[in-house]
């Protein structure tokens, strides 16, 4: 896979982690949200949101989905994460939170968007059929001038992502895209028709491709430019100044209807618009949260101790897995002391995670994050430390002595000299400069070697580091494919080739999209992967979402569904005269 191709990948996880200033975030409660139920819903008002970036572009065939975060507002995907299954103000079933920004995605949490059912053969695993909805219309502006929404559209914009050079299929998953085709036979009907290996990826991707009308993208070239924004989303854009913010309107011919609470059955959206100030400056959005200028945000344990002296507030914790990194090495050099399961082990025991938690973190996270964290939505495949064997609890607990016996018994008495690469932002560094403190007490010398971040994105996307990188991996959505500890691609950053694990990642694609069965492979895996010590995982901190209280039928909802940013927005109304009762 080409450079100039893969770094994208990593562009999405630093876009995403940025973007979590306000219209992002996401991950695992540490503490119930307080939900005010029993409201009815009023229409008017607008959402203030923000973000610390601004767009690259509307076509996320050109752009990526992870760059166009205003698509997220006007276009619409074939499905989704269901509302109802969420908290959905109180009225929800409660089964998913739907805080994570990013990879959300288990099949029984779907629901259908501009598909109203989604089928495929569990058996043969090479059919998936949309059965569109009806009466959706596009945005009334010219060419299409708000005409009903067809097969034909959805079959276009999807052959976009597996066709294009800049399509994300055709991407991050070459093999799937071109052996994949697909066809709309009648005017409701899309059928994709896939290799079975590749089953899994292909059904993925249809939570994160936007769909065009057909004659737009033939009569502008492409959707890229703002004025050309056309979709059925709820909302309508209507103003992008870059650098200020993005503006959009209340589309008032939406099909979607709200599905749950007091509101059932009402149009959506509540609000007349949506407004995203573009604030790089972190303190300045924090600001303007504080004077009610923005609606939600997300900060870190440090920023949140102001705001939680506020009681009219209110916020959740949240875990974002995708945004984590850990210390990866070079497993697979023979003459490496990290071929040694030895020596991984001696390095984990030579770190006190629990101080760098408690110092660092304000006491606030997991000590264990990887290959996914905790999250509600994906609670059966995560095995929490403690029902873990004692032989892998101790690997995160804080034995130097046993770990200087380790490297004795490796071969390594005195220890050795290392390096390890990282990006350089002081979310790496220090923690990193406390486990240098730590790995010097029984003798493993540890270069920090920082590096800007293109430099270290074009390191880590061909895996060029002769010992260690600090870096992200694949997040929880598609743990399935064991994309962090199998395979060549770019998440096995340790290099790890395992006769067992590629026979768990075989068995989990083979059992999908069973995801009960996928579970209980990726849990009995555990136990044997993380004594392996395959990666070092340091503390992964809890951030926090906090909103105001006039912003209703929410939660804390980053993305309802994979990577579907801001999508709540439609749900949740305004207490217009709460707001001004408060002075705001």
């Amino acid at each position: 896979m080409k450079q100039e191709k893969t770094v994208l990948m990593v562009v999405c996880f630093v876009v995403m982690s940025l973007i979590a200033g306000l219209i992002a975030g996401g991950g695992c409660a540490r503490a119930p949200v307080e939900i005010e139920s029993g409201e009815e819903p009023v229409y008017g008002g607008v959402l203030n949101l923000a973000s610390t970036v601004d767009p690259i572009g509307f076509d996320d065939a050109i752009n990526q989905h992870y760059h166009t975060s205003g698509l997220k507002y006007t276009n619409e995907d074939v499905w989704e994460g269901d509302w109802a299954l969420g908290r959905a103000g109180g009225y929800g079933s409660g089964e998913a939170d739907w805080f994570m920004a990013g990879g959300l995605m288990r099949l029984e949490h779907q629901a259908g968007a501009l598909a109203e059912r989604v089928e495929w053969d569990e058996q043969q695993k090479d059919t998936i059929t949309l059965h569109l909805r009806q009466g959706v219309h596009w945005h009334d502006k010219p060419p299409v001038n708000g005409r009903e929404l067809t097969a034909d559209d959805v079959a276009f914009s999807i052959n976009r992502h597996f066709t294009l050079p800049t399509g994300y299929a055709t991407i991050y998953y070459p093999e799937a895209a071109a052996t994949t085709q697909i066809s709309a036979p009648d005017d409701w009907t899309v059928v994709i028709k896939c290799e079975p290996q590749w089953f899994g990826e292909v059904i993925s991707l249809l939570d994160y491709m936007y769909i065009f009308p057909r004659e737009a993208v033939e009569t502008f070239g492409d959707m890229t430019n703002w004025r050309n924004s056309i979709g059925t989303g709820p909302f309508i854009l209507t103003d992008y100044m870059p650098g200020s913010e993005m503006t959009f309107v209340r589309n008032p011919q939406h099909w979607r209807k709200n599905p749950v609470g007091p509101g059932e059955g009402d149009q959506l959206p509540y609000v007349d618009g949506v407004k995203i100030s573009i604030i790089p400056d972190e303190s300045t959005r924090i600001a303007a949260f504080r004077t009610g200028k923005i609606d939600i945000t997300t900060m870190d344990w440090e920023q949140a101790e102001e705001f939680l002296r506020m009681p009219e507030l209110r916020h959740t914790t949240y875990f974002e897995d995708y945004a984590q990194a850990v210390i990866s090495m070079r497993t697979d050099k023979e003459d490496s002391p990290y071929a040694d399961v030895r020596v991984r082990q001696a390095l984990y025991l030579a770190i006190d995670n629990q101080k760098i938690l408690d110092e660092y973190y304000g006491g606030i996270g997991t000590l264990l994050k990887w290959p996914i964290g905790p999250t509600k939505e994906y609670a059966d495949a995560y095995v929490p430390l403690e029902e873990l064997p004692a032989s892998v609890q101790e690997l995160y607990g804080y034995d130097p002595e046993k770990a200087k016996q380790l490297l004795a018994d490796a071969g390594y008495p005195d220890g050795f000299k290392t390096s390890i690469i990282c990006f350089n932002h002081r979310a790496y560094i220090d923690p990193l400069t406390m486990v240098e403190a730590m790995w010097a007490e029984v003798g493993v010398e540890l270069e920090i070697m920082p590096k800007d971040y293109a430099t270290f994105t074009g390191i880590l996307m061909k895996r060029a580091y002769d010992d260690m990188i600090f870096s992200w991996y694949a997040g929880v959505g598609t743990y399935y494919f064991a994309h962090n500890y199998t395979g060549t691609a770019v998440w096995n950053t340790s290099y790890v080739d395992d006769p067992m694990l590629n026979q768990a990642r075989d068995e989990m694609m083979a059992a999908y999209p069973d995801e009960a069965r996928v579970d209980q492979i990726h849990r009995e895996l555990m136990p044997y992967l993380l004594e392996q010590a395959y990666v070092i995982q340091l503390p992964a901190p809890y951030g926090y979402r906090f909103w105001w209280p006039w912003v209703k039928n929410y939660s804390g909802e980053a993305s309802v569904g994979f990577y579907n940013v801001g999508n709540y927005s439609k749900y949740a109304w305004i207490d217009q005269e709460l707001k001004k009762s408060m002075g705001y």
